[in-house]
């Protein structure tokens, strides 16, 4: 190969390794989405078999029996209890709004001049207050969000694995057998682990085509070996 020739396959392979770095954090984002999705479907009560937003020995008890750890459980529960306090504060800011609201500037009178400047100076008061605790909010709705893709970071891999484990059984193995009669929140449990898993294969066999790629480029620079004359 040429000169020209091995620039060329060097600006090929910083490109591949690019589209790898893009892959990646494709990967990441998957499980991410995955962690927000699989924390709403159990904290689903719907069908009461979860009580709320607590765990009984329904659903997350057959993974954790799966991870035989319990280490899925213990991710969720404290991810359950993280969320419970950000809930709780932005519960007081929305009560601190409804106190707003009920002791407003429309409850003031405004007969005189003067009562009408002190009302509309309330208003503007209460204008900038109300837009602090919603931007407040706001923002603990983002940290709902972020610990719920942690959560699916922390615990990916264990359903993968446990999901994959019970499929050498047969199809569903423990999950299907502890659930004999699948309930729809069970369904759209396993739908939800069913999908993400193969999401994610998908992105990685992408990885894998593209460091191909590099090692294809890489034998097209190695030089060839001496021919005995």
């Amino acid at each position: 190969m040429g000169w020209w020739g091995s620039v060329k396959n060097a600006a090929e392979k910083t490109k591949l390794r690019g589209d790898i770095a893009l892959t990646q954090r494709g990967i990441t984002a998957r499980k991410k989405k995955f962690g927000e999705e699989f924390y709403d479907v159990l904290t689903n009560d719907k069908q009461k078999l979860l009580g709320g937003i607590g765990v009984s020995a329904g659903t997350l008890s057959v993974f954790k029996k799966s991870s035989n750890d319990g280490t899925m459980q213990i991710a969720f529960e404290t991810c359950r209890d993280d969320i419970r306090c950000m809930q709780a504060r932005k519960e007081e800011h929305n009560k601190q709004l409804d106190v707003m609201e009920v002791k407003g500037c429309h409850t003031m009178p405004d007969e005189t001049i003067g009562q009408n400047i002190r009302k509309s100076g309330k208003m503007f008061a209460d204008a900038g207050v109300g837009t602090k605790i919603r931007a407040q909010m706001a923002l603990i709705d983002r940290e709902m969000k972020i610990r719920k893709e942690n959560f699916g970071l922390e615990v990916y891999d264990i359903a993968k694995t446990s999901d994959d484990k019970e499929k050498m059984g047969g199809l569903k193995g423990t999950i299907s057998k502890a659930l004999a009669a699948l309930s729809e929140q069970e369904k759209e449990i396993q739908k939800i682990v069913d999908v993400a898993k193969n999401d994610v294969e998908g992105i990685e066999g992408r990885v894998i085509s593209l460091e191909r790629q590099i090692a294809f480029l890489d034998s097209e620079m190695e030089p060839l070996a001496p021919t005995s004359s």
